[in-house]
């Protein structure tokens, strides 16, 4: 019996999403099937809104569907900017209610042998965002492991002889390797209470 045509292009709609294999592919696309027509068009109606509506802040990085609700808001510190690798993680932070600053969302973190450059991430951007608005702090947040360091130090170098820019990183709690996704409310607060300097003698 030959492969059904709709149900593969369903099962490789399925495989481009992150961690997903042809099996669990297979299985989302056969459990898909099973669904009500209810379910199923409530399911379609999500996924035509979400590509219609929702947009990306050109800003902060930030997915809004009516207006960026970061950007938007007069009450925030304009003089602190938190740096993120993935928008995601903008609302892993500000699910704690601790952070009140603004944000910044790279896209991905520095990889020579991924070919991921500083232009091609964004590091151009951010450092004209934190001239042009006259931010006084950076707060990394990004990744621990190698690649996410490699992205601090080199952020970390570039205001280390800057004496109106102070650049930290995120520090108590965060176990090496750990995307921010995976962590508590309480042990983000933790970290953002206890960020460390990168600067040279601290």
């Amino acid at each position: 019996m030959e492969a059904i045509k709709t149900i593969q292009d369903l099962i490789e709609c399925y495989k481009k999403l992150p961690g997903i294999g042809f099996k669990t592919a297979e299985r989302l696309a056969y459990a898909t099937l099973h669904l009500t027509v209810e379910d199923r068009n409530r399911f379609i109606l999500a996924l035509t809104d979400a590509n219609e509506k929702v947009q990306k802040c050109p800003k902060c990085g930030t997915f809004f569907d009516d207006q960026c609700p970061i950007c938007s808001d007069l009450n925030r510190d304009h003089s602190v900017l938190l740096v993120v690798s993935d928008s995601k993680d903008i609302l892993s932070i500000e699910k704690t209610n601790g952070y009140h600053g603004e944000y910044f969302s790279l896209k991905g973190t520095l990889s020579p042998l991924k070919n991921r450059t500083p232009e091609e991430i964004g590091i151009p951007q951010l450092k004209q965002r934190v001239e042009k608005e006259g931010i006084k702090e950076i707060i990394l947040a990004l990744p621990t492991d190698l690649e996410g360091e490699t992205t601090a130090m080199y952020l970390a170098n570039i205001y280390r002889d800057n004496p109106d820019v102070s650049i930290t990183k995120l520090a108590n709690g965060i176990p090496i390797g750990t995307d921010l996704e995976y962590l508590d409310n309480m042990t983000i607060t933790s970290s953002l209470k206890g960020r460390v300097s990168l600067k040279k003698g601290n």
